[in-house]
């Protein structure tokens, strides 16, 4: 991905129902328009290193005119849940599905944007932020599956 934009990103997990969750996204969304910014149901925490390189990517798609779906936010739950189809996507990773843990995804080309972000969330006590790890071989096995969902592969 060689002069692709930088993907700054950041999750927290999120102690809250799926109806308070809806909320919280629209809030943010709409206070943030900078930042992409998705929420999933995953029983374990995403692995931010793998976050950063798929979000990478959809902010290259969507710089270029080439997502996976008309929204970003769609684009990225697609590249996470590693298929091209929004409904097992959303049966995957949906925070709706009950499938799990939810967590609030960030990201954005701008580190500023994604600072002003995080001061943002950091306000709201049900939401705590997850710690980075370095990327391992799964965590890269999983970005290259989002890569070659651009290609039909």
């Amino acid at each position: 991905m060689e002069g692709s934009p930088r993907a700054h990103c950041r999750a927290w997990r999120m102690d809250v129902t799926p109806e308070e969750a809806e909320g919280i996204l629209v809030g943010l969304r709409r206070g943030a328009p900078k930042v992409l910014v998705q929420v999933l149901a995953s029983r374990r925490p995403p692995d931010l290193a793998a976050l950063e390189m798929v979000a990478a990517q959809t902010i290259a798609a969507s710089t270029s005119g080439e997502t996976l779906a008309k929204k970003p936010e769609l684009d990225l739950l697609l590249r996470i849940s590693g298929t091209r189809q929004i409904g097992e996507a959303i049966e995957r990773h949906g925070y709706k599905s009950g499938k799990g843990t939810l967590y609030l995804i960030a990201a954005s080309a701008d580190p500023k944007a994604m600072e002003g972000f995080a001061k943002l969330v950091g306000t709201d006590l049900r939401l705590r932020e997850l710690p980075r790890r370095t990327a391992g071989k799964t965590t890269l096995e999983r970005v290259e599956r989002a890569a070659l969902l651009s290609c039909g592969l």
